[in-house]
Formats: C-alpha cells, sequence, structure tokens
C-alpha cells in the first residue's frame, strides 16, 4: 500500500498508528536548519520530516531537496557519500504540513549506491529526487573553475533578509537579481560530511530561479510574468563545511519554449570549486 500523509490533527498531536488510507501525522515546525534535517523513520525506508515556517504559505524547495537526500542518506552505507542528485518538482508544497519521504533501493554496489526518493503530503507527491552516493576513493584532481577577479567577500556585502535558516549576502544585477552570492549556515554542522551536503543542498536552491531569467524582457513585471522552478540537480566535487561561507557564481545559460536554465559554481571561501548545481524554471505570461 502506497504511504500517505493524512493531515487532520491539530499541530503538536501525534497518532502515530497505521491507518486504512496511511499515517495520521503532525510535527511541530522546524527552529532551525538541523531540526528540519533530522527525520523520523516510519519505517526502514519511510521517513517524516518538519517544515520549517516562513509565512509564504509554500515550502521552499530547498528544504525538500535536503530533506529528500537525507532521506536517502539514511538507506547506505556510511561510508558512502553523497555525489549528485537531480531532483523534478512535482507540486507546490503546503507549510507548515510535514512531508513524507519513500525511498527505493535502487542498487547497492561496492563504490557506488542509487536511491529513488519521493516526497509527499496530503495532496500527492510534491518532489521525486534521485540521488547518487560514492565511497571516496584516491584520485587525480584538475580545477578549470575560479572565482571571477575582484568578486567582493562576505564581509564587504550586506545581509539579505530571509525567514530561511541561512546567511546570503549577494551581488544583484539591475533587476535585484543575484550575480553572485555568499551563503552559510547559521550554526555549525561540525564535521558530518551528510549533514554538511544536505545543507548545501538546502542553500542551492535561493538564487538559481533569479538567474535563469537573465535576458528576458518582461524580467521585474511580476504581475505578468509567471515563473516556477522546475527541477534542480547538484553534483558534489570535494567535502564542504557549510557553516563557513560559500560563493556561488550564478549565470543564466539559455531561454526557450517557455524554459530558462541557470548555473550555479560554488567555491570555498579559498577558491576551491567544491560544487555546482543546475535548475530550469518555468518562465511565461500569466494565464
Amino acid at each position: 500500500m502506497p504511504f500517505r500523509l493524512l493531515l487532520t490533527q491539530p499541530v503538536g498531536s501525534v497518532d502515530p498508528a497505521w491507518q486504512p488510507e496511511g499515517v495520521t501525522l503532525e510535527l511541530p515546525a522546524a527552529t532551525d536548519l538541523r531540526t528540519l534535517l533530522t527525520l523520523e523513520a516510519v519505517s526502514p525506508d519511510v521517513f517524516l520530516a518538519p517544515s520549517g515556517f516562513t509565512g509564504w504559505g509554500r515550502l521552499y524547495g530547498g528544504q525538500v531537496i535536503a530533506q529528500a537526500l537525507m532521506a536517502a542518506a539514511r538507506t547506505v552505507d556510511p561510508e558512502q557519500r553523497p555525489h549528485s542528485l537531480h531532483a523534478y518538482y512535482v507540486r507546490q508544497g503546503e507549510e507548515p504540513a510535514p512531508v513524507a519521504f519513500e525511498v527505493q533501493r535502487v542498487r547497492d554496489g561496492r563504490s557506488f549506491s542509487t536511491r529513488q526518493v519521493v516526497a509527499s503530503q496530503a495532496g500527492g507527491a510534491i518532489l521525486n529526487l534521485i540521488a547518487s552516493f560514492h565511497r571516496p576513493e584516491p584520485s587525480e584532481e584538475r580545477e578549470s573553475s575560479s572565482m571571477p577577479a575582484g568578486a567582493p567577500r562576505p564581509e564587504q556585502l550586506d545581509d539579505d533578509e530571509t525567514p530561511l535558516f541561512f546567511q546570503s549576502r549577494a551581488v544583484r544585477d539591475e533587476f535585484d537579481m543575484a550575480t553572485l552570492a555568499w551563503m552559510r549556515t547559521l550554526e555549525d554542522l561540525e564535521d558530518d560530511p551528510v549533514l554538511n551536503a544536505c545543507a548545501l543542498a538546502y542553500l542551492s536552491d535561493e538564487h538559481l530561479l533569479g538567474a535563469a531569467l537573465t535576458g528576458h524582457s518582461l524580467i521585474g513585471d511580476w504581475e505578468r510574468l509567471m515563473t516556477a522552478s522546475l527541477d534542480h540537480a547538484l553534483w558534489f566535487h570535494h567535502p564542504v563545511r557549510v557553516r563557513d561561507w560559500h560563493c556561488f557564481v550564478l549565470e543564466g545559460q539559455a531561454m526557450a519554449d517557455a524554459r530558462g536554465l541557470s548555473i550555479a559554481k560554488i567555491f570555498d571561501a579559498e577558491g576551491l570549486h567544491v560544487a555546482t548545481a543546475a535548475q530550469e524554471a518555468l518562465v511565461r505570461l500569466r494565464r
């Protein structure tokens, strides 16, 4: 029987018993990133996670991606670490309702493991993610990307206002879209490689939608323009500590058929290219 989340009880009440249509459960809203990434196991491959509360009425996409990656990681060998994820936003998630994550164990190998995760709320699936995990191994290394020359340091920029669990300080274009952003978490996640990878996934969704609008003739005319994130990809090149500042260099790549593509190259404070994110967005006139 597919797992379904029925949100019918007052916030804070818990009824974990299985029902004919699923399980009824609500969780208090998360108050920090560590709590947001703390999942409750319903079965070995099904997890529940709380939502943050932003006041937007909808879930921040980076939250669901980060939690789905954490759910996948809970089912693999701890020695394997996330190296990539690819996700599709199926429908808008609603806050402050919790989210259920069903993990499918696609493959377990000596070097790599693959997991598929479906995130759901009471109305059905909101995200479909596939993630790959890799056991670290010796390798030749080559760098071909670097931060832009003269990029400002985070101490030279002001904080963006956000209800999310991170700091962001951005350089913006004339349309107020970020072209470069320094970001970090509000709390120290120590050296846990999976927790830090999930935290980076949480941050990575913040500015890509704006970058995808680059060059559109109606950018800034929000009464006429409708936008939405369609999918999200993230590749981890090096381990990260996301309490430290990381620089996201954002570029709009192309736009066609009402879809815009954007890419973020992510560097640590010393200029090492640690990760790459990409996203496609729907960009069209309101109907």
